[in-house]
C-alpha cells in the first residue's frame, strides 16, 4: 500500500555543505561547549552575509536556489525519502508562516518547506504540498488552537485517501503542534496512522548523512494509556464487545496473549451462549483442572446465568436481571429434572419438556396431572413438566428441600403473581419490584443474591459461598483486567 507522509518542518530540518564539504545545520544556533561558535553562524558565515535571521537566511538560499540547491539536503526526514521514495505517494510539509506582528516570524520555516519541496521534487519526483501555520495569528504554541488546526487540515488539505497508509514525522517544529497533530490524527485514523522517530548523529550529519530512524511504529500504541483507562472502564460495565472493539487496532501489534479469545469468549457469555463461551475459553487454556471438571457438571450453566443476573442488575437492568434470575432457576429445575428422572422424561428442545406416565408408580398422586385420553378413561402417555403441579409433586418426593425454606418465595402464589404481572406489562421494572418478586422478605441485592444462590445449592447439592465463585465466567473476567493492566 502507498503511504502519504506528513512531516513539521522545525529549524533544525535542513543542512547545507560549506566550501569545506562539511554539511552544517542551517538552523541551529547553539554555541557548542559553551565557546565553539553554533553550525548556523558556520553557514552564515561561509556565505559571507552577516547578522541575519532564519527566516531570513532561508529566504536568502531560496531566492538562489540555483546555485545552491545542490548544496541544502533535509536532515531529519532526508534518509527516509530516500529509503522510502518509491512507497510514498505524496509529501505533506508543516510550515510556520507569521504575521509580522509576531516575534516568532524570525523563526518561521516556510522557507526551508520551500527548499525542501524543491530538492524532494527534483531528486525523487514526489508530489509535495507545503501547508502553512500562522494565519490569522494563529499560534503554533497553543495546543487547542493547533488541535483546531489540524482537524480542519487533516479533512481539508490534506484528506488523506481511504486506499493510503499515513505516516508521520512530527519531529520538527513546536512541541504543541507535533502533539495536536498526533492525538488528532489518531482520533480521525487510528491504525492507518504509523510513526517514525529520528535519532540525530552530529558526526554522521556532518559527513553530508540525513538522520537514522526507527519505524514504522503503529501509532494507535501511542495512545495506549488513555485506551487502556477506557477498557478497563468498560470492562466494570462488562461491556466486552465495546472492549472489543476499541483494542481492535492493539491486539495485533500488543502482547495481549489470549485476549482476543478471552473477549469474544465475554461477548457470547454476555450473550447467554454459554456454550459458544466455553469453547473460547478451553481454546485459551485458563481452566484449572477443577474447572474443567465443572464445565462437565449438568448444573454449570446455571451458575453462570445467575452471575449474568447479577451482572444486568448491577448495570441497572432491571428488566434482564428478572427475566434471568427466574429463567436461572426453571433452566436449572429442567436440567435436574434431565438428569434425575432417567427415562420417564422427555425433552426434545421443540415441545414443552414432558414427564412419562410411568413415573405414576413412584408418584401416584400426580394422576391427576394426566388427562383421560378416550371414553375408557385410558390415560395420555405424558404430563408437561411447565405445570406447576408435577414439579411440585416429583419434588416433593425426590427433593424436598427444593419445596421449603429459601425456595418457598419461589414457589408461593403472591410472589408468582408479582413476576407474571410484571413480565407482561410495557415500561420498566424498579429494583424494588425485582427484589419483591423474590419474596417480601429480600430487602436488597446482597439478600437476593444469597436466595438466588441458596436455591440452586439445593438443586444442584453444591456449597458455593457466592455467585461469583461458582461462576466460570469470573475468573475469565479477572483474567482479562490483569491482562488489559499489565500491557
Amino acid at each position: 500500500m502507498k503511504a502519504i507522509l506528513i512531516a513539521t518542518i522545525g529549524t533544525r530540518d535542513l543542512m547545507f555543505e560549506i566550501s569545506s564539504g562539511l554539511w552544517y545545520n542551517v538552523g541551529d544556533d547553539r554555541m557548542q561547549d559553551g565557546d565553539i561558535i553554533g553550525e548556523q553562524a558556520e553557514v552564515i558565515s561561509d556565505l559571507g552575509l552577516g547578522k541575519i535571521t532564519y527566516r531570513d537566511l532561508t529566504k536568502y538560499l531560496l531566492d538562489r536556489q540555483d546555485e545552491y540547491i545542490d548544496r541544502i539536503k533535509p536532515v531529519i526526514i532526508g534518509k527516509l525519502l530516500i529509503d522510502s521514495a518509491t512507497e510514498i505517494d505524496k509529501l505533506y510539509l508543516i510550515a510556520t508562516d507569521q504575521p509580522t506582528t509576531i516575534s516568532q516570524r524570525s523563526k518561521d520555516t516556510i522557507n526551508s518547506c520551500e527548499l525542501i519541496k524543491i530538492w524532494v521534487e527534483k531528486n525523487y519526483h514526489i508530489p509535495t504540498k507545503i501547508v502553512s501555520i500562522g494565519a490569522n495569528s494563529t499560534n503554533p504554541a497553543n495546543f487547542e488552537a493547533m488541535f483546531e488546526w489540524w482537524r480542519n487540515t487533516w479533512r481539508g488539505e490534506i484528506a488523506p485517501p481511504i486506499d493510503r497508509e499515513i505516516w508521520l514525522s512530527l519531529t520538527g517544529g513546536v512541541g504543541q503542534t507535533s502533539e495536536a497533530g498526533r492525538i488528532s490524527g489518531l482520533s480521525l485514523y487510528g491504525d492507518r496512522i504509523k510513526f517514525f522517530e529520528f535519532h540525530q548523529n552530529q558526526r554522521n550529519n556532518q559527513a553530508g548523512n540525513p538522520s537514522d530512524y526507527s519505524g514504522p511504529f503503529l501509532g494507535t500504541n501511542y495512545l495506549w494509556d488513555r485506551t487502556q483507562q477506557q477498557a478497563l472502564k468498560l470492562l466494570d460495565r462488562f461491556d466486552y464487545a465495546g472492549v472489543a472493539e476499541l483494542l481492535r487496532p492493539y491486539i495485533l501489534t500488543k502482547d495481549l496473549g489470549a485476549m482476543p479469545k478471552l473477549l469474544e469468549a465475554g461477548i457470547a457469555w454476555n450473550r447467554g451462549e454459554f456454550d459458544l463461551f466455553l469453547t473460547y475459553i478451553d481454546a485459551a487454556n485458563i481452566l484449572d483442572s477443577s474447572q474443567q471438571q465443572q464445565s462437565l457438571a449438568w448444573w454449570w450453566m446455571a451458575y453462570e446465568q445467575a452471575y449474568l443476573a447479577v451482572v444486568r442488575l448491577e448495570q441497572n437492568n432491571t428488566v434482564e436481571a428478572m427475566l434471568l434470575s427466574f429463567r436461572t432457576l426453571e433452566g436449572c429445575l429442567l436440567e435436574w429434572a434431565k438428569n434425575n428422572l432417567g427415562n420417564i422424561f422427555e425433552d426434545n428442545q421443540r415441545d414443552a419438556p414432558r414427564v412419562s406416565q410411568k413415573i405414576l408408580t413412584s408418584h401416584p398422586k400426580l394422576k391427576n396431572s394426566f388427562k383421560s385420553k378416550n371414553a375408557r378413561g385410558e390415560l395420555e402417555a405424558y404430563a408437561k413438566w411447565e405445570q406447576h403441579s408435577v414439579k411440585r409433586e416429583i419434588l416433593k418426593v425426590s427433593l424436598p428441600g427444593a419445596l421449603a425454606g429459601e425456595f418457598e418465595s419461589f414457589w408461593s402464589d403472591e410472589c408468582r403473581d408479582i413476576r407474571n404481572r410484571l413480565s407482561h406489562r410495557l415500561g420498566g421494572i424498579s429494583e424494588t419490584e425485582l427484589l419483591n418478586a423474590w419474596g417480601a422478605d429480600i430487602e436488597d441485592r446482597s439478600q437476593w443474591k444469597a436466595r438466588i444462590l441458596a436455591c440452586l445449592n439445593i438443586l444442584t447439592g453444591e456449597s458455593f459461598s457466592k455467585i461469583e465463585r461458582a461462576s466460570l465466567f469470573a475468573s475469565l473476567h479477572d483474567r482479562v483486567r490483569q491482562s488489559i493492566e499489565q500491557s
